[in-house]
């Protein structure tokens, strides 16, 4: 089962001022399969961009890349922006990206030909269920996903993220039943509520509200997998990974 690092996973470190360029190195050796870079994570797009891809290639690590955009405006507007997204997603030689669908309940427009704009050939487009009331609901994923390959368009699908369901109340069970046939690409993190009442996700994957090896039975076995939670050391880091690969060699 692959295994992907998001750089979130380093959260008090990149907020204390260290690069996602800083972590490349951390990450491959800790044995992960790849990193998935986060866009709001960059000071300057177009320099960072630059010095990452030849460092994550040379490292030979898979490259997710994460767009804290929408497919679509709060009107139901079709973004403009997402050419810019794809571009630097292509520099970076990233084999996915990842968007939140947006307001498509308000969207009138030709699906079929705004999507024909997008370079979908080349990399692989996956659309999250966040923590919004709309993007966060997993009928919406579902309907824009069910609406995306009838307008033709079989190289969108799902990511589905464990521990955003708890901060928009739904049932991970049920979400990933009716999410799997779209799903290639799994966020794995475990909230919970924190003292002041507060949900906040924990430090590993078997701490927290959901049990995650329940959950993740309803979905593909070929879906990548991501941390994405914020983890104290690269300590805790092995051992949680230590534990997701025990699971998925033999004990699934």
């Amino acid at each position: 089962m692959t295994l992907i690092i998001n750089t979130l996973v380093y959260e008090k470190e990149i907020q204390s001022g260290i690069s996602q360029l800083d972590l490349v190195d951390r990450i491959a050796d800790l044995g992960a399969d790849g990193i998935e870079l986060r866009r709001e994570y960059f000071k300057d797009e177009d320099a960072e961009i630059k010095e990452l891809a030849p460092a994550i290639k040379e490292k030979g690590l898979l490259l997710n890349y994460s767009v804290p955009d929408n497919i679509f405006d709060d009107n139901g507007n079709f973004n403009q922006n997402l050419n810019k997204y794809y571009k630097e997603a292509q520099e970076l030689g990233a084999q996915k990206i990842k968007f939140s669908t947006g307001n498509f309940y308000k969207y009138h427009g030709d699906l079929a030909e705004d999507l024909a704009t997008l370079p979908l050939a080349t990399i692989q487009t996956t659309i999250e269920n966040d923590q919004t009331p709309i993007s966060g609901n997993p009928d919406t994923i579902f309907d824009f996903l069910t609406a995306v390959r009838k307008a033709g368009f079989n190289s969108i699908f799902a990511t589905f993220d464990l521990g955003n369901l708890a901060f928009t109340g739904f049932d991970p069970n049920l979400a990933a039943k009716k999410l799997a046939p779209f799903v290639a690409y799994i966020h794995l993190k475990n909230p919970m509520l924190n003292a002041e009442g507060k949900m906040q996700n924990t430090e590993s994957l078997d701490r927290g509200m959901f049990n995650w090896k329940a959950v993740i039975r309803y979905l593909p076995k070929d879906a990548q997998c991501a941390f994405e939670f914020a983890m104290p050391d690269d300590e805790v880091i092995g051992k949680e990974m230590e534990k997701f690969h025990d699971y998925f060699n033999g004990k699934r």
